[in-house]
């Protein structure tokens, strides 16, 4: 079984949280907020998440796939996609580098895994 969650940029706050103390929140807070305001999102490549993300109701064209942590800080910074939809492993991983401005959302989703 195999666990995934969103990786989204955290980054929110009201005028005067701004003024004194930066806060973190999440802008996004499920893969079905994502999927219902067409945002593009990635995935890793090689995975089988694009499939569960068509599966969920992703327009293929919204789904971009992406090879290493730094591609995907890239797109999240540049604004290519809204979000990172990947297993645990991987968003550790991610965090472990850039654990400023990120954070994993929820729920999880539980998989099967690799669909052979």
């Amino acid at each position: 079984m195999v666990v995934l969650l969103v990786l989204a940029s955290s980054y929110t706050a009201s005028f005067a949280a701004m003024l004194t103390v930066q806060q973190l929140s999440p802008t996004v807070t499920d893969v079905h907020e994502l999927q219902k305001n067409g945002e593009y999102v990635g995935f890793h490549q090689g995975s089988y998440i694009d499939g569960l993300l068509v599966e969920i109701g992703f327009d293929t064209s919204k789904i971009k796939g992406y090879a290493t942590p730094d591609d995907f800080y890239s797109a999240l910074s540049n604004g290519s996609i809204a979000a990172v939809v990947l297993e645990v492993p991987y968003i550790k991983l991610f965090l472990t580098k850039y654990n400023k401005g990120y954070t994993m959302v929820g729920p999880i989703y539980k998989s099967a895994g690799l669909h052979l």
